[in-house]
């Protein structure tokens, strides 16, 4: 009789606790699945927020048109001319033009501005108008503008013998430093003779606008 109430609770209690044991590790996997939830949706979208914010601030910086500001030109009367039409486009901008200015004067020139507060760094030399000047003194002046982002020269076009080596020593030099490029003047102007003045050298209106355009170009380039 004990023989057989033991045999009927095995048989009656064998397939409950196989049903018990057979359904648990669903209700865990559930309660697992339940538990690994997606990202707080309030979280995602502020970091979506936030880098699209970035991304714009990033595009306007990028887009930013250029207003003269951090830009410097030194030249000698050849700038004078074009200077209108420059603030023009760039009213920020700073020029320093002086008549009969020569290359070697530049160092002095960059100096004055720099204890001024008004060197850029994007600076600009239009310089060789009046005649020839050694290489070293090129080359000293752009050694103490290594730290400026952009520097740009400008070669001469002055029917004069020195306009010969003038132009070649900008672009020898030029090629020596790394942020200096050189605007070639020399050869935007040929067959342009209706640009200049009877001097060949000054620039008439529409010469001085297309002068200032090539140079708004070059501040541009990367």
């Amino acid at each position: 009789m004990i023989w057989g109430v033991v045999i009927f609770i095995c048989a009656v209690g064998f397939p409950v606790l196989r049903a018990q044991t057979s359904e648990t590790p669903e209700k865990a996997e559930i309660q697992g699945q339940q538990f690994e939830q997606s990202p707080n949706p309030q979280s995602t979208e502020k970091n979506s927020g936030e880098t699209e914010t970035k991304k714009i601030e990033t595009e306007t910086k990028q887009e930013e048109p250029l207003n003269g500001e951090g830009i410097t030109v030194i030249g000698d009367s050849v700038i004078l001319g074009v200077e209108p039409y420059l603030k023009e486009k760039l009213p920020k901008i700073t020029v320093d033009g002086k008549i009969g200015r020569q290359m070697s004067q530049a160092q002095d020139v960059v100096n004055g501005l720099k204890q001024q507060g008004k060197l850029g760094d994007h600076i600009i030399i239009e310089l060789g108008t009046n005649g020839p000047f050694k290489k070293e003194h090129l080359r000293n002046l752009l050694t103490s503008l290594s730290d400026a982002k952009q520097v740009l020269l400008v070669t001469t076009r002055v029917p004069k013998k020195w306009q010969n080596q003038v132009n070649p020593t900008i672009k020898e030099v030029a090629s020596e430093f790394s942020n200096t490029k050189v605007v070639d003047w020399y050869a935007a102007s040929e067959g342009k003779g209706n640009y200049f003045y009877e001097d060949g050298v000054h620039l008439k209106p529409d010469g001085s606008k297309y002068y200032a355009s090539l140079l708004i170009e070059a501040l541009q380039e990367k």
